[in-house]
C-alpha cells in the first residue's frame, strides 16, 4: 500500500487503490488509516464533482516514501550510506564504529527535542510496534543497506538506541519475518 502512495503522481483515492491492489475496500481503507496514523500518510478532499460528498484521497507524506524507498532524494544518500559502511566495514571493529556512529546520531537527536524510543524510531522510518518480546520494527528506511552490511548498518541503528532509550535495550537485527525486534537488554 505504502509503495503504491509513494509512486503516485497524484492523491489516490480508496476505489483507485482497491481496485490496483484487489482486496476489499474496509480493508484499504484500515490499512490507509494505520499509515495516516504512523504519519506515513495524508488524508485529504479531493473537490466536490456532482452530489454526495467529496472523495477523500491519500498520499505518502515524505517519511512513507523514504520508508517505502521512493524518496526523492534516495539515489542522492544511497551511495553515501553504501560508502560509509564500507569504509567503518573495512576498519578494525565495524562494530564498534557503527555504534559510535549511531550514539551520535541519537546526541542529535535528543538535543533537537526528540521525546521517547518509540517517537524517534516513528519519526525516523521504523514503524514500531509493541510486541510481546520488547517492540518490533516492521519497516528500516536502510533496509537495502541493512541486509548488505547489518554489523554496520544495525550497529548505527544500536547506537541510536542506546544514546535514546531510558534503560538498555537491544536490537535484534531481522528476529523475525518481516521485523528487527527491540528488547530490554
Amino acid at each position: 500500500m505504502l509503495k503504491v502512495l509513494a509512486a503516485a503522481d497524484a492523491p489516490a483515492t480508496l476505489a483507485a487503490l482497491s481496485e490496483s491492489l484487489g482486496g476489499h475496500p474496509n480493508t484499504t481503507r484500515a490499512q490507509l488509516e494505520h499509515l495516516v496514523s504512523a504519519g506515513f500518510a495524508t488524508e485529504t478532499s479531493l473537490p466536490a464533482s456532482g452530489r454526495g460528498r467529496p472523495a477523500r484521497a491519500w498520499r505518502a507524506t515524505l517519511d512513507g516514501r523514504q520508508v517505502a524507498g521512493e524518496a526523492p532524494d534516495r539515489e542522492l544518500w544511497d551511495p553515501l550510506l553504501e560508502a560509509m559502511a564500507e569504509h567503518l566495514a573495512s576498519g578494525p571493529e565495524p562494530g564498534t564504529a557503527a555504534r559510535e556512529v549511531g550514539r551520535g546520531w541519537g546526541v542529535r537527536l535528543v538535543a533537537a527535542g526528540t521525546d521517547d524510543l518509540v517517537g524517534v524510531l516513528t519519526r525516523q522510518g521504523f514503524t514500531p510496534e509493541p510486541d510481546a518480546d520488547g517492540i518490533a520494527l516492521r519497516t528500516c528506511p536502510l533496509l537495502d543497506a541493512a541486509v548488505h552490511r547489518p554489523d554496520v548498518v544495525c550497529g548505527i541503528h544500536q547506537g541510536m538506541i542506546d544514546a535514546i532509550a531510558d534503560s538498555p535495550q537491544r536490537l535484534l537485527p531481522f528476529a523475525r519475518p518481516g521485523a528487527c525486534l527491540v528488547r530490554p537488554a
